[in-house]
Order: structure tokens, then C-alpha cells, then sequence
């Protein structure tokens, strides 16, 4: 279903011309399938799909059709809606096979066609979910994406509650199943950050830990490392004084950096070669391109490598693992912060919020690298080549990830003079340069 070829074309041709005369009004006690082959019907959904994408107000006759075809199906590979459902859950499987992962399919859905879509296809990869086994399968990454897409949108009763059997689908649920099918078949192939699940149970047994390796922070040292940043980062967001806001999120960017330095030079110490790992980072509407961009100069400071994709709107970031988290942690802080700070000014119009995050975001890049700058110099020059060693990891695996990727620019424009100021002042407020201050 769905392919652009010219013999599809010529089929959807003969399809119109046949759902002229199978009408979902007639009159006849004949069924309303009325002998179609399952290739009439496919072209029917695809006819269909084409409505629900240009023209979702025009598809009342196209969703009565398929509606009794699906009441009238004696099997079905010509019931619409099991051909359908059966289409998008193979579909979705195929997405988890070429990289994507089930809250960034979600997301990018949301982006690409509509938060009903969103919804639907967010159901769909849960009844996935249950009939692949996931989640006693699954990394414990991916089966935490299956607990928050269960907890953000509401299991509606497995596949049968997809496109309910029996002819009695919504217009509303047609055209969201339409439109998500009509994504999966032009959905890109992403970068693969995690073992896909044709591979689970099939990864080499990890190599034991060396002896010169058991010096490096446990998993453990490092969590209670994230947990004291996040209190700090919390208090920053929270409070209502720039003062104190200063403060904290100075304190915890300082200890960032500490932390991340140490480890840096702990794993070096261990002889191990340096553990590089992406992340998505899925960006919200509106003004995601300023977020994306302020998301960019944080993790830059903190020497992780940052991608936007425009398509899934989010951003993956390349790193050893420390830096990674706390880019993402410091990121979501500042934003808060950026946030509130916007919405203090009074002033909601598109350019003015938009200058007003681009701003903030130079702002933030460049008090965020001096920031370090100070920090590694007091390490002293013996950090240097560890820190080079590092960053040649990183390359490394970001030129694997990301093969083909080119740099570019945002097309120049005029910004908003109000709110580049007030962004400006707001970045000045989020962050202090950091000086050494006790955990």
C-alpha cells in the first residue's frame, strides 16, 4: 500500500472509478464488498489516505465505505481495517529495525501530522509492544520508553481497540490510522543508538572488568553525582530570585565539570578506551529550531557533539556518558529557567520569543564555555591530552553515526532588537561563571 510508482497511480484511477459505482448508499441487498479482491480493497485505503492527508473534510464517503466493507468482510485480507491495522504494526516494526525508538516515533509523528496521530500510533506501539514480548525482551532503556508512552497516553483495550471490528470506526480514528500509515511508508531510516529488537539476546557477554578498571566510578558514585546536580538545578528553577538562581546553577555546573573531568581522567588512568554513546533528545513546539539551538551551546561546553534533526524534530547528542547526561540535565534546566523568564517579560509575539531564545542560547554558550575553559585550565596542561584522546572517541563515533552529515547556517533574518535584549539579560541572570564551590 502507499507506493508512489505509476502502476499505484494507475490503480487508485481504478479504484475511484469503482468506488463510484460501489457506493456506500446503494440500494441493492448485495454486500457492499461486493466480490472485491483484496487488491481492490488496498486500493480503496490507499484512495482513502490521500483524503486523510489533503483532505480530511472530504473523506465522509471514503470512511462510510470502508466502514462496510469491514462489517461486510468474510476474511480478513478484505476487512479495511484489519489490513489497516496489520499494515502499521508491521510498519512500526520495520521503523524500531531502521533506528527509530518508540517515544521518538511518537514524537516525530506528533511533529509530522497531528497530536490524534500522535495518540493512535502511540496505542499501536504498545499492542506492538505486547505482541513482540518487549518488554521482558527489551533493554531496560527501551522498555522504560514503553512505561512513559503507557503512562502519557491511555492503553484503549489491544488491537481490537485500534479500528474497532464490525464497521464501527470513527471518522476521526480512520483519518489518524490513515495518516500514520501514510507516514510510515515515507518515514526515513535514523541513525541506530541502540541494539534493535531482531538483535535482542544476541550481544556479546560484556568483558570482565580489569583490575585497573575497578578504579573507575561505579555506576552507583555516578548516580549519587546526578542526583546532587539535579537538586541544584531544581532549586535554580525554582526559585523566583535570579540571585539565588545564579547560585545554584553555578554550583552545579561547577560540579559538573569536576565530575566529568574526573572520570575522564579515571578511565583514562585505566587504560580502557573511552565509552562513547548517543542520545535523542526530543524537542518540543514552538520555537524548537531555538531550542534545538540553545540545547547545542550546552552541549558544545561540555564537550558532546549535538545533531538536529529537523524531520523527528530532536537532537541527538554524541558523548561519553557523564557529559551526555549532564548536557541533557543542564539543557532542561536552563530552558525552564529561559521559559520563565520569557513569560515574565509580558510580551508574547512569535519574533519577540524567538530573539529572545536565540539570544539566551548565545548568551548561555558563551558564559557556559568560559565556564569550563577555567575549569579545565585549573586541571593544569597534563589534562590536555587526555581531554584530546577523548574527543578523538567521540569523533570517531559521531563520523559513524552520522557518515553523510554536512554544517550549515540558518538562513540570516532580522530578530527582534526587545527581545534579544531581554533574552540576553535572562541568560546573564541563569549563569554565574563558575568558581570552585563545594559539593
Amino acid at each position: 500500500m502507499g507506493s508512489r510508482s505509476r502502476q499505484q497511480r494507475d490503480a487508485r484511477r481504478r479504484a475511484t472509478a469503482r468506488s463510484t459505482r460501489v457506493t456506500p448508499r446503494q440500494e441493492s441487498g448485495d454486500a457492499v464488498e461486493g466480490g472485491l479482491a483484496p487488491s481492490d480493497v488496498i486500493e480503496l485505503i490507499d484512495l482513502a489516505a490521500r483524503y486523510a492527508v489533503d483532505a480530511p473534510g472530504s473523506i465522509g464517503p471514503h470512511v462510510q465505505l470502508l466502514n462496510e466493507l469491514a462489517a461486510t468482510a468474510t476474511a480478513p485480507d478484505v476487512d479495511p481495517a484489519a489490513l489497516v491495522v496489520d499494515e502499521v504494526l508491521a510498519r512500526v516494526t520495520t521503523a524500531f529495525e531502521h533506528g527509530w525508538q518508540p517515544l521518538d516515533l511518537v514524537h516525530a509523528t506528533g511533529r509530522q501530522t497531528s497530536r490524534q496521530g500522535a495518540a493512535w500510533l502511540a496505542h499501536a506501539v504498545q499492542v506492538e509492544a505486547e505482541r513482540s514480548q518487549a518488554l521482558t525482551r527489551a533493554p531496560q532503556a527501551w522498555a522504560d520508553q514503553l512505561r512513559t508512552l503507557s503512562h502519557r497516553h491511555r492503553h484503549r483495550g489491544g488491537v481490537e481497540g485500534l479500528l474497532p471490528p464490525g464497521g464501527a470506526v470513527t471518522a476521526d480514528a480512520w483519518i489518524a490510522a490513515l495518516v500514520v500509515l501514510d507516514l510510515l511508508h515515507r518515514l526515513p531510516r535514523i541513525e541506530q543508538l541502540v541494539t534493535p529488537p531482531s538483535r535482542w539476546g544476541t550481544q556479546s557477554p560484556r568483558r570482565p572488568t580489569s583490575p585497573r578498571a575497578r578504579s573507575a566510578p561505579s555506576d552507583a558514585d555516578r548516580a549519587k553525582t546526578l542526583v546532587k546536580i539535579r537538586a541544584l538545578l531544581a532549586k535554580a528553577e525554582s526559585t523566583e530570585f535570579a540571585a539565588e538562581a545564579e547560585a545554584f546553577t553555578a554550583k552545579a555546573q561547577d560540579l559538573m565539570t569536576r565530575h566529568s573531568i574526573d572520570e575522564a581522567l579515571l578511565a583514562d588512568g585505566t587504560g580502557e578506551s573511552f565509552d562513547v554513546r548517543g542520545r535523542r533528545v526530543l524537542i518540543d513546539q514552538p520555537y524548537a529550531l531555538e531550542k534545538a539551538t540553545l540545547l547545542h551551546v550546552v552541549a558544545e561546553a561540555n564537550r558532546v557533539r549535538a545533531i538536529w534533526n529537523s524531520f523527528a524534530s530532536s537532537v541527538t547528542l554524541v558523548g561519553v556518558p557523564t557529559d551526555v547526561d549532564q548536557t541533557d540535565m543542564l539543557f532542561t534546566s536552563t530552558l525552564v529557567q529561559a521559559t520563565r523568564a520569557m513569560t515574565q517579560a509580558h510580551l508574547s509575539s512569535a519574533p519577540f520569543r524567538r530573539a529572545f531564545l536565540h539570544a539566551f542560547a548565545v548568551r548561555i554558550g558563551e558564559r557556559l564555555t568560559a565556564s569550563t575553559d577555567e575549569a579545565v585550565a585549573s586541571y593544569g596542561s597534563a589534562l590536555v591530552p587526555v581531554l584530546e584522546r577523548q574527543e578523538a572517541a567521540i569523533a570517531e563515533e559521531y563520523d559513524r553515526l552520522f557518515p553523510h552529515v554536512t554544517t550549515g547556517s540558518r538562513r540570516q533574518r532580522q530578530l527582534d532588537a526587545r527581545g534579544w535584549d531581554a533574552g540576553t539579560r535572562a541568560a546573564d541572570a541563569a549563569v554565574l561563571p563558575a568558581g570552585r564551590l563545594d559539593a
